[in-house]
């Protein structure tokens, strides 16, 4: 069976997602930097970031650089994009020269990661002195509408405000929270595209759930997915 895919038609969903449910978040974030042109950005989600290459494709003069243990998706990426396969927390030496970095960005933070105090401290080094770290978190519940076999690794991956909060102190950062309730509405194709890029830590790491089950839980729902999507926001500094 085909596990989860990132190709164009998934990006493409994401996006679209994006620009429909998340605008006024990124706006929100872009203030706190500061500006938007001429940044120096490294994205160490496992997949590639959309807010990231949003901000690649519209402002030529960042750079933005993506480190993902994932093969390199098969869509053709901005001039201004390098992506390097890789683990941030075995290699961070390797994407050094090309920082230090304005703006880091971690999608979907999790227990994925075993050391989240580590990463802080990695992620770290990598910052310029003003810059900015921004991570994503979604809690234990309520999770996204996602395959069943997915909900018991949701709820042990999330990481709670509490230990971010934690590992941002032992990495010596200082820390702005901000929480978020979205209301959702979304077709069941472009929802099925979404779940099948591995962008959720849960679904990537659960061996049950893979194309088909993805497939079956989308075809079964009766008209649109709609939920209340909830998020943290953090954002680090030195």
């Amino acid at each position: 069976m085909v596990r989860v895919k990132f190709g164009k038609e998934q990006y493409e969903a994401i996006k679209k997602f994006e620009v429909q449910h998340h605008g006024d978040f990124w706006k929100l974030i872009m203030d706190k930097v500061g500006k938007s042109d001429g940044l120096s950005i490294l994205d160490v989600s496992e997949e590639a970031c959309l807010f990231a290459l949003t901000l690649a494709e519209n402002h030529p003069s960042n750079k933005l650089t993506i480190m993902a243990s994932a093969e390199k998706p098969t869509f053709t990426f901005p001039a201004n994009v390098e992506y390097h396969k890789g683990n941030i927390m075995r290699s961070a030496e390797s994407i050094s020269q090309r920082g230090p970095f304005d703006l880091i960005i971690f999608n979907e933070i999790s227990h994925d990661i075993s050391d989240i105090d580590k990463l802080f401290k990695t992620l770290k080094g990598l910052l310029t002195d003003a810059g900015t770290i921004v991570l994503f978190s979604r809690p234990k519940n309520p999770p996204l509408p996602v395959p069943d076999v997915c909900l018991m690794l949701w709820r042990k991956l999330a990481a709670t405000k509490e230990e971010l909060m934690a590992s941002a102190n032992a990495a010596q950062l200082n820390t702005t929270c901000f929480s978020a309730a979205v209301p959702i509405s979304v077709d069941k194709v472009q929802w099925e595209n979404i779940l099948y890029s591995g962008c959720f830590p849960a679904i990537k790491n659960t061996p049950k759930c893979d194309e088909r089950t993805i497939r079956d839980f989308c075809v079964a729902k009766s008209g649109k997915f709609e939920f209340e999507e909830k998020l943290l926001i953090v954002m680090l500094r030195k």
